[in-house]
């Protein structure tokens, strides 16, 4: 099942069509647990939404894929998952612009693939997490390198406003029994920037849901996203930032792609 916000509800992709589901937001149809929207009316949306625009939580991890050497060769991998914040309030959803806050903002791409979490999960066991997957989409998780860089600001580089594009979709868990047999990507104006196998992760969707409810509890609607390849544009020679004008797109195969316009906030 595909599903999809837009002004007014949540809305079901079969086929060409998009059809309501009667729900206002998708934290509730989640919450519900329902799945059969056979009679809904079908709508045209003239845009889409973000799928959740404030999540509770967005745990991203970081050093995550294997790549990294090839762009990094002094890259030290780390011997159980990493995690950082993005602020909610930096969530937007497709073709929605991303604003540069500053003329000087080093302002980077970077393709990911987000679990969105279906119940309570605490101290959930690897072999059983994934049952604890609603579905998936597509976050770009853009960064202000030169914030993040400096003193280790993490969660300041990583929360700018805009800074979250979050979608276009939500593909649902039965979907997509293996997230470790996808393929991310990113193309900045056209040019593809990265592309790498899922299966390259360090660290499997599974085991990074699995080690973070050992320390978190994990609710309905909180979105676990799973890190980035290498080519992201901090650690190109020269650097490659975002600017004014750009488009970025970052694709999933079995999801779809998430396109959002650059924009100055100066």
């Amino acid at each position: 099942m595909r599903l999809l916000a837009y002004e007014g509800g949540i809305g079901v992709r079969r086929g060409d069509g998009i059809f309501a589901t009667g729900y206002p937001d998708l934290l509730n149809l989640i919450r519900d647990g329902t799945s059969d929207f056979e009679g809904g009316e079908a709508v045209q949306p003239e845009r889409l939404l973000a799928p959740i625009p404030r999540p509770g939580k967005i745990l991203c991890s970081g050093i995550n894929y294997a790549s990294h050497k090839e762009e990094n060769p002094d890259a030290v991998f780390p011997d159980e998952p990493f995690f950082f914040s993005k602020l909610p309030s930096a969530v937007i959803g497709p073709g929605d612009p991303i604003v540069i806050p500053r003329p000087e903002t080093q302002t980077d791409y970077e393709v990911e693939l987000a679990a969105i979490i279906g119940r309570t999960s605490s101290r959930v066991s690897e072999d059983d997490a994934l049952g604890h997957v609603f579905g998936y989409t597509i976050l770009n998780d853009v960064s202000a390198r030169d914030i993040q860089f400096k003193d280790n600001q993490i969660t300041l580089g990583k929360g700018v406003d805009t800074f979250s594009p979050l979608g276009p979709e939500v593909v649902t868990a039965d979907e997509i029994p293996d997230p470790q047999r996808l393929h991310v990507s990113s193309y900045l104006n056209g040019e593809r920037m990265q592309s790498t196998p899922t299966s390259d992760m360090i660290f499997s969707v599974a085991r990074l849901i699995a080690f973070l409810s050992q320390i978190v509890t994990l609710d309905p609607g909180d979105i676990v996203s799973t890190g980035t390849p290498a080519g992201v544009g901090a650690f190109r020679k020269p650097p490659v930032w975002m600017k004014p004008g750009d488009e970025i797109t970052v694709e999933v195969d079995a999801i779809g792609r998430l396109t959002n316009p650059v924009e100055a906030g100066w």
